[in-house]
């Protein structure tokens, strides 16, 4: 507590937090893990891999690019919220100044064993990419038998029915 009241008299103070899921009981996997689980997922995959998760979360958008990549494959990126993110992120150095990804209307180019599509709408939300893309109604992007999906974050509570309308 000194500490950061010697740090908020300099005027330096930043806290990150999240309180999403704080209480629920169990370890949750670090990013590493993720990443390579991601990695071996992507790479064993024979169709379209599309992924969804916080748009937020810029180790995953890494840990999803890296996996693409590793898998001889193109990233297509798909979700205002994503782009935003992903251009702070370069702006700031979290992400190399050369990160490379394809737009959403690049995704019809690519072969069914070619693209890994990171979209926004982990948490159900019906105007988000994935949300579309599941209704059949996205301009550029859809998915066929055998693509796969993968949601890469936790449902947030109350979020549960409108992430299983989008599952299913």
């Amino acid at each position: 507590e000194a500490k950061l009241r010697a740090l908020g008299d300099e005027g330096v103070l930043a806290i990150v937090c999240d309180s999403t899921n704080a209480l629920r009981e169990g370890r949750s996997p670090s990013e590493t893990d993720v990443a390579k689980s991601l990695a071996t997922i992507i790479r064993g995959a024979p169709r379209r891999v599309a992924v969804t998760t916080f748009a937020s979360n810029v180790a995953r958008i890494k840990a999803v690019a890296d996996a693409a990549s590793s898998a001889g494959r193109r990233l297509v990126v798909a979700g205002r919220a994503l782009h935003r993110v992903i251009s702070v992120a370069i702006d700031t150095g979290y992400l190399h100044e050369g990160f490379s990804y394809l737009d959403q209307d690049r995704f019809p180019d690519l072969g069914a064993d070619e693209a890994v599509l990171l979209c926004t709408g982990s948490q159900g939300e019906v105007r988000a990419a994935m949300a579309r893309i599941a209704e059949g109604e996205h301009a550029d992007i859809s998915l066929d038998k055998g693509d796969l999906a993968i949601f890469s974050s936790r449902t947030i509570p109350g979020n549960e029915k409108a992430v299983g309308k989008v599952q299913n």
